[in-house]
C-alpha cells in the first residue's frame, strides 16, 4: 500500500513539473520585442521561440540550474523525499498565487528555493538528528541568494554601457531620419537572432520544473532514462506554453512597444541573455524578469528618461519578501503533513 502512494505521488510531482514547464512558456515575455517590431509574422515567431525556449530546457537539463535546485543545495548525504518536493511545488505555487490575486510582481525562481528552505528546516527538526548548519549546502545557497542581488545590478549596468557604447560609435553618426530608419530596418533581423539565442537561455535556466525532476532523480524515484525523457516532455510543453498561452501576453507587450526601436530591443535582450548564460553556465537560477526590468532601467537612465523609483522601490520590496515568505509558508505545510504523519 505504501508503494502504491509512493508511486502515485512520483506520478503527481511528475505531472506538476510538466505543468510547471508550460506555466514557464506561458509566462515568458521575450518575443514581445521581435513582435513589436513586426520582424515576423505572429505565428512564426511564436513557433521559433517556442522551439528556442524548449531546446534550451532539453539540452541544459543534465545538470547546471536543474542538478542546484535538485540536489546541490542541499547538504551532503541529504536528498528530498517526495513528500518534501510535492510541498515545495505545492506552497511555491500557493504564493505565486496569492501574488497573482493581490496584484504583487513576484519570482518563481525565489518562491521555489525559498520553499526549498522551509522544507528542509522542518524536515531536520523533525528528523532530530540533522544539524541545521549541514542541512544546506551552504556555499552553493549564499551564491544563488547573492546571484538574485547581482543578476539585476549587472543587467542595469550592462546595458547602460552598452547603449552608450552603440550612441557614440554607430547611432550618433547616422544624419537624417532616413538614414535612421533604414538602420533600424537591419535591426530589426540582428534582433530576431538575438531573440532567439534570449530564449534558448531562459530555458535553460528555468530550474522549477527540472530541478523537481531532478530532484526525484537524485532520490531514486526516477531512473536517468526516465529523468531525460520527461525532461523532453516538459521542453515540447514549454513550447506548447509560449504557443497556446503566452501570445496574449506577447501581443499585449507587444502592441505598447511598436513604437520602440529595434535597437533598443537588441541592447536589452542582449544584455539579458548574456547574464541568463552566464547564470546558467554557473549553475544559478536567477529571475529572468528581474533582469529584464533593470536592463529597461539601465536603457532609461542612458536615455536620461524619467524613472518611476517609488513603483521601482515597491517591487524590489516585494522580490525580497517572497524568499521568506515563500520558507515560512511550505515550513507550515510540511509541519501540517508531519503533524498527521504523512512524512
Amino acid at each position: 500500500m505504501a508503494n502504491d502512494i509512493i508511486s502515485i505521488l512520483v506520478i503527481i510531482l511528475v505531472v506538476m513539473a510538466i505543468a510547471l514547464a508550460f506555466s514557464i512558456g506561458a509566462n515568458d515575455e521575450t518575443l514581445s520585442a521581435l513582435v513589436g517590431a513586426g520582424v515576423l509574422k505572429f505565428k512564426i515567431a511564436l513557433i521559433i521561440g517556442g522551439i528556442a525556449i524548449g531546446s534550451g530546457m532539453i539540452f541544459f537539463s543534465g545538470g547546471y540550474v536543474a542538478k542546484t535546485v535538485g540536489a546541490d543545495i542541499l547538504g551532503e548525504g541529504i536528498q528530498y523525499t517526495d513528500f518534501m518536493l510535492l510541498t515545495v511545488l505545492i506552497s511555491s505555487i500557493l504564493w505565486l498565487v496569492i501574488g497573482s490575486f493581490a496584484g504583487i510582481p513576484l519570482s518563481s525562481t525565489h518562491s521555489l528555493i525559498g520553499s526549498v528552505v522551509g522544507v528542509v528546516i522542518i524536515y531536520a527538526i523533525f528528523q532530530g538528528s540533522i544539524n541545521l548548519g549541514t542541512a544546506f549546502n551552504w556555499d552553493k545557497l549564499g551564491n544563488v541568494v547573492l546571484s538574485w542581488f547581482l543578476s539585476p545590478l549587472f543587467g542595469l549596468i550592462i546595458t547602460f554601457v552598452f547603449f552608450k557604447l552603440i550612441a557614440k560609435l554607430y547611432l550618433s553618426r547616422l544624419k537624417g531620419l532616413n538614414q535612421i530608419e533604414l538602420s533600424e530596418r537591419y535591426f530589426k533581423w540582428i534582433l530576431l537572432v538575438v531573440v532567439i539565442f534570449a530564449e534558448i537561455w531562459v530555458g535553460a535556466n528555468s530550474g522549477e520544473a527540472l530541478g523537481i525532476l531532478f530532484g526525484l532523480l537524485d532520490n531514486g524515484s526516477l531512473n536517468i532514462q526516465q529523468y531525460f525523457t520527461f525532461s523532453v516532455v516538459c521542453g515540447i510543453f514549454a513550447f506548447f506554453g509560449i504557443y497556446v498561452a503566452a501570445r496574449y501576453v506577447i501581443k499585449n507587450l507587444a502592441s505598447q512597444m511598436i513604437e520602440s526601436r529595434p535597437s533598443e530591443g537588441i541592447i536589452i535582450q542582449s544584455s539579458s541573455a548574456v547574464i541568463l548564460m552566464i547564470a546558467t553556465l554557473f549553475g544559478l537560477p536567477i529571475s529572468h524578469s528581474h533582469v529584464i526590468v533593470f536592463c529597461i532601467l539601465g536603457l532609461s537612465l542612458a536615455q536620461k528618461k524619467d524613472i518611476d523609483y517609488r513603483a521601482l522601490g515597491k517591487m524590489a520590496l516585494y522580490w525580497i519578501l517572497t524568499f521568506p515568505i515563500a520558507g515560512i509558508l511550505s515550513g507550515l505545510l510540511y509541519y501540517g503533513l508531519g503533524s498527521f504523519g504523512f512524512v
